[in-house]
C-alpha cells in the first residue's frame, strides 16, 4: 500500500491566489467608478435643490438673490431685508442651507447678470465623470454676462443650470 498525500501543490495555490487578486482588482475598480458617479449624482441633485429655491424666491420677489462673495453662491439673507420682497422673505425661507460639494476642493458656482437686481443666473458644478447624458446643461461661456464669471463651455465635465 502506498501512502498518498492529499494536499495542494505550490503551483495550484499560486494559481488560486492570482485568480483572487485579479477578481479583487476588477471589483475595486468598479467600486471607485460607482463612488465617483454617486458624487456626481449628488452634485446634480444639489443644483436642482438650489435651482428650485431660487425659482421660489424669484416668484415672491421678482428677482434672484445676490452673490455671496465669500462662497460664490446665493446669499441666504441680505441682512437688511430683500429689496422688493415681502417682509421676512429671504432665500432662507425656501432653503435653510446651501448644499456643499461632496468632495473638498470642488465647489458650486453661482453667477448673476446684475449685482443690484439679478434677473438671470447660472449655477455650475464640476463633475468627475463625462456627463453626456445631461443634455439639458447649457454649453456657453457666460464670462461676459455673469458676475462672477461662469464658463460652461466644457460640457463633458461640468453641469450648468439656468432659469427656463
Amino acid at each position: 500500500m502506498k501512502n498518498k498525500n492529499k494536499a495542494f501543490t505550490l503551483i495550484e495555490l499560486l494559481v488560486v491566489i492570482a485568480i483572487i487578486a485579479i477578481l479583487t482588482a476588477i471589483v475595486m475598480t468598479n467600486l471607485f467608478t460607482a463612488k465617483s458617479k454617486s458624487r456626481d449624482a449628488k452634485r446634480v441633485s444639489d443644483l436642482a435643490q438650489i435651482n428650485l429655491a431660487l425659482e421660489l424666491f424669484f416668484d415672491r420677489c421678482n428677482r434672484y438673490p445676490v452673490v455671496d462673495s465669500t462662497t460664490n453662491m446665493p446669499k441666504l439673507s441680505d441682512g437688511n431685508g430683500s429689496e422688493g420682497c415681502p417682509s421676512g422673505i429671504t432665500l432662507e425661507t425656501f432653503i435653510s442651507k446651501i448644499p456643499t460639494a461632496p468632495t473638498p476642493g470642488s465647489a458650486y458656482s453661482y453667477g448673476v447678470n446684475n449685482e443690484t437686481k439679478p434677473l438671470d443666473y447660472v449655477l455650475k458644478a464640476v463633475l468627475e465623470n463625462n456627463n453626456n447624458v445631461l443634455v439639458d446643461s447649457p454649453t456657453a461661456d457666460f464670462s461676459s454676462t455673469m458676475e462672477p464669471d461662469i464658463d460652461c463651455s466644457t460640457p463633458q465635465y461640468s453641469y450648468c443650470l439656468q432659469p427656463r
